[in-house]
């Protein structure tokens, strides 16, 4: 497989890959008051079966993880690509959250993704409900014979397409992996890689992490939507958070070519405007993409610009659009 069949398995039929390298399950008493305070996002209204995708941010308001934080009735777990960048158990301890207990499911719990227009059509096979009931954010259980217990359907997503995440406890990885992919060839569907999926990611605003965030404060790397603004509640970084401003921030740009390498000036006339921040592979498509810095008042869509002789078009996102946009589940 290439990083062009995986981008055009994304965006026709249906792209399966692991994830969720980290799991970390938060129970006990307290532990709604600990996941509210460590995400930057709004979590006292999740209802048990719903997710949570947020930022986690250190006491500096850098960017220390990012997180689908799944509620059930007695419990929550964290699950991420990358390791969370801060200590769960020392926060719990400095908050007097003494009920709460932090356990790594990483080993015993089984996360892969199911994202595309057909990606429905896969995991509705071993739903215990109709998957077109299942809403954004929410879940359903499963039965799957590779799992002795009960799996978790959870209907998420990182490129705008259908997307869900299947949860298998005491499931090797591996084994959860080959048996979604043997469903998925049925529809055309595939394993992808990282460059594909980030360059999906990218074209739709999702954030990427740690790469979007390497060097930059929530709001240079226009990740704002990724935490609740609003909170009049303390969560880690709020004070800090509250206190900063940004002169420049990302905006996505594309090219009739390959663009310049991260750190590449971008300029506007015989002025430098910015920088280049992260390249997305082609993969495929016909126009080179990658996400800029730019100083105000050139972040924003519709603007020419140029990094070492090639011509930079800021765009706004998504760039695409989605074939799930217009498919129906059914």
């Amino acid at each position: 497989m290439t990083a062009i069949t995986d981008y055009e398995a994304i965006r026709s039929t249906a792209a399966v890959y692991p994830t969720g390298e980290f799991v970390l399950e938060i129970a006990g008493e307290q532990r709604a008051e600990l996941v509210s305070f460590l995400l930057a996002k709004r979590t006292e209204f999740a209802q048990p079966g719903s997710v949570v995708e947020s930022l986690v941010l250190r006491e500096d308001a850098s960017v220390a993880g990012h997180v689908a934080a799944y509620v059930e009735e007695e419990r929550v777990l964290l699950i991420a690509d990358q390791p969370i960048d801060v200590d769960i158990t020392i926060i719990a301890k400095q908050r007097g959250l003494e009920s709460v207990r932090v356990t790594d499911l990483s080993d015993s719990t089984a996360v892969v993704a199911v994202e595309g227009p057909v990606a429905w059509k896969i995991v509705q096979n071993f739903a215990d409900e109709e998957i077109a009931g299942v809403l954004l954010g929410e879940s359903c259980t499963a039965t799957l014979p590779v799992s002795a217990q009960p799996a978790t359907i959870i209907r998420t997503g990182t490129t705008a397409e259908y997307g869900y995440l299947v949860l298998a406890p005491n499931t090797d990885r591996g084994t959860l992996l080959e048996f979604l992919l043997t469903t998925a060839t049925e529809f055309g569907g595939q394993r992808v890689g990282t460059e594909a999926l980030q360059r999906a990611q990218a074209e739709v605003s999702h954030p990427l992490y740690p790469e979007q965030f390497d060097g930059l404060t929530v709001r240079e790397a226009a990740a704002l939507w990724m935490l609740s603004a609003d909170r009049d509640d303390e969560f880690l970084g709020s004070d800090q958070l509250n206190k900063e401003t940004a002169v420049r921030s990302l905006v996505a740009v594309n090219a009739v070519t390959s663009i310049p390498a991260a750190g590449t000036s971008v300029t506007s006339g015989d002025t430098e405007v910015g920088r280049i921040h992260h390249v997305l592979p082609s993969a495929g498509q016909p126009q080179g993409f990658a996400l800029a810095l730019l100083n105000a008042p050139f972040n924003v869509p519709g603007l020419e610009l140029l990094a070492d002789g090639v011509t930079l078009t800021t765009i706004s996102r998504p760039s695409v659009d989605p074939v799930s946009w217009t498919e129906p589940i059914g």
